[in-house]
Formats: C-alpha cells, structure tokens, sequence
C-alpha cells in the first residue's frame, strides 16, 4: 500500500505545470504540421506528408498507459462516429508512441484498434523518434511502478493535435477538452 501511495506521490509531483501544454505548442499554430518518417502497425513506411488530401489527428501516447491515452483514442473515436460514415474517409487518426521500447509496431496495431480499426499506431527507434517529439514539444518522463508488470509508468503531455488537409496545424485540444470541442474542430476539418 505505500509503495503504492509512494508511486502516486512520484507521478504527481514529477509532472511539470506546463504538462498539459508544454511549452512552445501553441507556436505551431497556423503552420505547416513538422512532417515525420516512422513505421506504422503493418510495418510500412509512414510519412505524415504523405496524407496531404486528409486531415490527420496525431496524438502522442502509450499502450501501457492506465488512463490518458485510452480516455483520448476513446473521446476521439467517439466524436468521429458521431460526425458520420465520412469521417474515416476524411480524417486519419495517428497514436504515436512515446514508449518505443515497449511499444512494438504489432504492439500499436492491437492497441488502436480497440477504439477503431482506422487508427494508426507509429513508432520507430529512439533515434528516429527523437526529431519527432522535439518538432511537437512532446513531454514525457519515465517514472517507477513498483510491483507491476508493466515496470514503469510515463507521465506525459497529452496533446491533440489536429492538421487539415493541406498540412497545416489548424487546432489543438488537451486530453481534458470536452467531447462537442473536440468533435467540432473534426467537422470543421473535414469541410
């Protein structure tokens, strides 16, 4: 029970105050979305310019995380059932890992397909994914799970980040953002 109540003491002192919007975000607004080379859950080449013609939703995360990463890919998935059958033609959906060592292209495909079978999981090595995470201001730190099997936790930023069909970084939600929010910048992504 105290390493328990040690762990949570860690996590929630270990994040900054800025962690829900790290600093330098909201500088990529209005600008051409920083393009990326990773791997996705089939093993194949993704590159993010590659979508131009669609809009893209990026949201960097991890399968071993117990409630941010699950509670976004749902919020999401849900705003986009709910915007119609066009929405998956319209709009693609990208988890990036911040946890490559665990998160394994195959990994990230039985992941995002719980919330929809559209989703994409990327990731790449370290070295790869380093550019990416600078490019987007991603925040994360590894933290100790004393006891689990999953032997740490990452407190992260939880950033959406919402990019129209022309590449350009139009929107960006924190994982807390009510659902009509989100679901109304999606809509208005796929006009």
């Amino acid at each position: 029970m105290l390493a328990a109540i040690s762990a949570v003491a860690l996590f929630t002192t270990a994040l900054p105050t800025s962690a829900a919007m790290p600093a330098g975000v909201h500088d990529l607004l209005g600008k051409p979305a920083p393009d990326f080379h990773l791997v996705d859950q089939s093993g194949k080449d993704f590159v993010l310019s590659g979508l131009r013609g669609r809009a893209v939703v990026l949201f960097f995360g991890y399968t071993h995380c117990p409630d941010i990463c699950p509670t976004t890919l749902a919020t999401i998935a849900s705003a986009l059932r709910q915007l119609g059958t066009e929405a998956p033609k319209k709009i693609q959906v990208a988890f990036v890992t911040d946890d490559p060592a665990r998160d394994s292209p195959h990994t990230l495909g039985r992941f995002t397909s719980l919330f929809d079978p559209s989703f994409l999981g990327l990731s790449g090595s370290a070295a790869q994914m380093a550019p990416v995470y600078k490019a987007y201001h991603v925040w994360f730190q590894r933290l100790p799970n004393p006891g689990s099997a999953a032997g740490y936790l990452l407190a992260h930023s939880s950033i959406i980040y919402m990019i129209d069909r022309d590449g350009t970084l139009r929107f960006i939600h924190d994982w807390r953002d009510p659902m009509p929010a989100i679901q109304a910048d999606l809509k208005e992504l796929m006009t």
